[in-house]
């Protein structure tokens, strides 16, 4: 039986099966796979299930329908797509889907528990790298005359003070 399986948020770990005929998912009530999540729209897309095939219809969402993250607006489904709905992920798990042209190796689902953290070696979230060190020296020996100016200013005129008050 087709499944769409949480993978993230609060949905992560939850199955939702989809069932022959029009599979309605959003915020609302009355859709078949209730989603109760902001990112989620009431009536957020359906899936069509009808014999050997699975479609996806975006319904007007607020906050798109992905798939394999791929904007879409109407698509065919496949065993081991990945779905985004607003900000919430799925696996499309259909087996039965995927007889001779499968694209994907049938693999096992690995939901991780507890938190998760950072590979020790990561350095930086940007997409273009942690900043070179030999520019974080440069600033560090600019910062450093900086404060030595300012101290020696401060040093200064306080002496001059001194000399043009005590002179009085």
């Amino acid at each position: 039986m087709a499944k769409l399986s949480g993978m993230s948020g609060d949905f992560k770990g939850r199955e939702f099966p989809i069932e022959q005929g029009e599979n309605t998912i959003g915020r609302k009530s009355d859709n078949r796979i209730l989603l109760d999540h902001p990112t989620i729209s009431s009536h957020h897309c359906r899936i069509l299930y009808s014999g050997d095939s699975c479609v996806l219809q975006d319904l007007d969402s607020t906050n798109g329908t992905r798939v394999n993250s791929r904007d879409v607006k109407e698509t065919s489904l496949h065993h081991k797509d990945l779905i985004q709905l607003g900000s919430i992920e799925f696996l499309f798990d259909a087996p039965e889907l995927a007889a001779d042209g499968a694209r994907y190796t049938d693999a096992d689902i690995e939901l991780a528990n507890g938190t998760m953290h950072a590979p020790e070696d990561f350095a930086s979230i940007s997409p273009f790298g942690a900043r070179p060190r030999a520019r974080r020296q440069t600033w560090f020996i600019v910062l450093a005359i900086t404060g030595l100016v300012a101290i020696f200013a401060v040093v200064f005129f306080t002496v001059m003070l001194l000399s043009v008050g005590g002179g009085a």
